[in-house]
């Protein structure tokens, strides 16, 4: 139930609702003649200036409710109640771990290596190689030499007493769900970043982080009694400047949708014209898609971590995307030997290498900070800065402009400063 009080309502409210009604009757006001000449009756003097008041009206709420307007309300809401919780001595702030400091460092360098893969995954695409072919073969190597190192270090045992030592039933549910999830997630990806701009894609990494809060907030409370996942979101507490600051991050990235150009924009890196399904680009589609999906897989990546650590699961994850990835490729025919031929091209082998260095630095810095923190505060973290990093790599090395997204990549990047304080 919602209880209106207008007897009990802030003077700060008051005061800018009485400014708004004074905006718009003054642009209202300025559309209409300051008199009428002839002595015709007040009925058809009044009859003719209503369509005009009309049109003023909405020209005035149009000219006063804007994208731009809206992203500085939210934005000085969010600085006032962060400003409010920090001051007030009744109120508690959000309680954090006593690794939540390390852990949003750690989440820094995860952006780094997520940002830099993003780059060598566009540069691949160049090269005409499959979405699921690279990721596949990228998740092979990189499972392989984990596999070994775990061996060496004592982590895996391959002796007489392998089965007994392999991870509880929770972490296999956990790591063949997240697996699939993650193949999902980086073939998206890498189809993204081939369909449009990085600049234009990246910024809609930041529904991330308002993914994981959506998620964590409203279906994982039931995910835990059901099936035990999740069960860290239940208890969680958020302060009120975070719910403003996921709008900020919301705002931001729809308003990237007007400023790429629109339809027959043709991208600066392919020199293709950039396909647009309804307002958006397929790409920034593929990627919003990407982060409904990363919501449920940070939390199976968190569960399976629990049970197993992460450089194990690490490896475990990767030869399950391997098998995923590589066997749906087969299973289309995308496994032939012209696929494979690609990978022997020095420059294309070079690359792939390089995906499996940058993506090991990102995963295992992922994992260690998912195991200190919440994901809410990881992915704004990641996904903020790698917005920035994203647009500026995209700049530098691309050819791309960022003309008319910066103000909407700032917002983002506020909104996201925001949620993880």
């Amino acid at each position: 139930k919602v209880k209106l009080s207008f007897g009990k309502m802030p003077a700060r409210m008051l005061v800018g609702g009485v400014l708004l009604c004074c905006i718009i009757s003054h642009h209202a006001a300025s559309a209409l003649p300051l008199e009428v000449s002839g002595g015709a009756p007040a009925a058809p003097k009044a009859a003719a200036a209503r369509p005009l008041l009309r049109t003023s009206l909405q020209k005035a709420v149009k000219d006063t409710i804007t994208p731009n307007n809206a992203a500085l309300v939210l934005t000085i809401a969010t600085v006032g109640s962060f400003y409010k919780i920090k001051t007030s001595a009744t109120i508690s702030p959000v309680e954090k771990s006593k690794n939540y400091v390390l852990g949003l460092l750690i989440a820094c360098v995860a952006l780094v290596g997520n940002a830099i893969v993003s780059a060598l995954r566009k540069v691949l695409s160049t090269y005409d190689v499959g979405s699921a072919q690279q990721v596949g073969l990228a998740c092979l190597i990189q499972g392989v030499f984990a596999i070994i190192y775990c061996v060496r270090n004592g982590v895996l045992d391959l002796g007489p007493q392998f089965v007994e030592k392999l991870p509880a039933k929770a972490f296999w549910y956990a790591a063949v769900g997240a697996s699939i999830m993650n193949s999902v997630v980086k073939i998206l990806e890498t189809k993204a970043f081939a369909e449009a701009d990085m600049s234009l894609c990246a910024p809609f990494l930041a529904f991330d982080p308002v993914m994981q809060f959506v998620v964590g907030v409203f279906l994982m409370p039931a995910a835990c009694r059901m099936i035990g996942l999740g069960c860290d979101d239940v208890n969680a507490s958020y302060p009120p400047y975070h719910i403003t600051s996921v709008c900020l991050i919301a705002l931001g990235a729809f308003m990237l949708g007007g400023a790429g150009g629109g339809k027959g924009q043709v991208s600066s890196f392919t020199g293709k014209e950039v396909t647009y399904l309804g307002p958006l680009p397929v790409g920034s589609w593929y990627i919003l898609l990407n982060c409904v999906i990363y919501s449920f897989t940070s939390r199976c990546d968190k569960l399976a971590i629990k049970n197993a650590g992460k450089t194990l699961y690490y490896a475990y994850g990767r030869l399950l995307m391997a098998a995923t990835t590589l066997g749906g490729a087969f299973s289309t025919g995308g496994l032939n030997k012209e696929a494979l031929m690609k990978f022997a091209n020095p420059k294309v082998a070079g690359l792939i290498l390089g995906v499996c260095v940058a993506d090991a630095v990102y995963m295992l810095s992922l994992y260690q900070a998912f195991s200190w923190i919440s994901p809410v505060y990881v992915t704004a973290v990641k996904r903020g800065g790698g917005i920035l990093l994203a647009s500026l790599l995209g700049v530098l090395f691309f050819g791309e402009s960022l003309a008319g997204r910066l103000q909407p990549i700032l917002t983002i990047c506020i909104g996201v400063t925001f949620l993880c304080l």
